[in-house]
């Protein structure tokens, strides 16, 4: 049996995994983004109630805003794909952890300690590194449309630990919010085409669905800051499953960047565990 403090981790690391597939899967898909994200949203939030076994959700401050990151995150992050490159978009998003650092000063007087300002700056300089052959300039808004995707995942984590949130009942309100927005829009936009209905039926029941199954476990025994620098695995694996479908191989600068990440994450891992062990003795 894994220990709580190895079990929010692992379940962090299978959420990122499973996000790690929407790159690939989207390109399946040529409807509209509202269309892909209200769809989207809609299985997941299937998923997520057959977890639960319930759909109910308790409406508290902390599981509104929270599901308002949430829903802000997916619909964010998906039009700045739109309007900027998909790497600087990724990068931008990762700029969450900045975030989540600026979150927790400002309105909880938590100041960050050496360790995690070292372990954030060494998983951005990772994700910089891993996407240094890969940037162009992109297009103003969009780029400032991911920056404030990555604001926006930093309040999914923070939102999430506040006492009068459920990460499952946010989670779930978020859903429902994404899906009121983007199903209005699929009837004008969506075709028979199979090919798309499977890649949106992979995005809904594992992408989203199963990723916030892992992450409504995860979150519940993963500090924000470690756990929103696990997700970083997401833009590393991104490109694997593009090369392993198209052949389009990772250059030299991207493989040092996924090795510097991962080194990070689990070089910030051991800190806090230790860190742990101290305090429990």
């Amino acid at each position: 049996m894994l220990s709580p403090n190895r079990k929010g981790p692992l379940c962090m690391m299978a959420a990122a995994i499973c996000w790690s597939f929407g790159g690939l899967c989207i390109k399946y898909v040529p409807w509209g983004a509202m269309s892909i994200i209200g769809l989207r949203a809609l299985l997941a939030a299937a998923v997520f109630a057959a977890y639960r076994r319930s759909a109910r959700v308790n409406i508290t401050p902390g599981n509104v805003l929270a599901a308002i990151c949430l829903a802000g995150t997916t619909i964010l992050f998906v039009f700045a794909n739109k309007l900027t490159t998909a790497a600087a978009a990724i990068v931008l998003q990762f700029s969450a952890p900045v975030f989540i650092i600026l979150l927790q000063l400002l309105f909880y007087r938590i100041k960050p300690k050496l360790g995690e300002i070292a372990a954030v700056a060494a998983t951005l300089a990772g994700i910089l590194f891993f996407f240094a052959d890969k940037l162009e300039p992109g297009g103003a808004l969009g780029n400032l449309l991911a920056l404030a995707a990555g604001l926006a995942f930093a309040g999914v984590f923070v939102c999430n630990a506040r006492p009068d949130a459920d990460p499952e009942q946010s989670l779930m309100l978020g859903f429902f919010i994404a899906a009121a927005i983007g199903l209005p829009f699929a009837p004008f936009e969506v075709s028979t085409d199979p090919a798309a209905w499977g890649a949106i039926a992979f995005l809904g029941l594992v992408q989203v669905g199963l990723a916030y199954v892992f992450f409504s476990i995860g979150i519940k025994k993963t500090p924000a800051l470690l756990a929103c620098l696990i997700t970083a695995i997401e833009p590393v694996l991104n490109p694997v499953w593009v090369a392993l479908a198209t052949g389009e191989v990772p250059g030299p600068y991207a493989l040092a960047g996924g090795v510097v990440i991962v080194a990070s994450v689990a070089g910030y891992s051991a800190w806090v565990e230790k860190r742990r062990a101290r305090a429990h003795r």
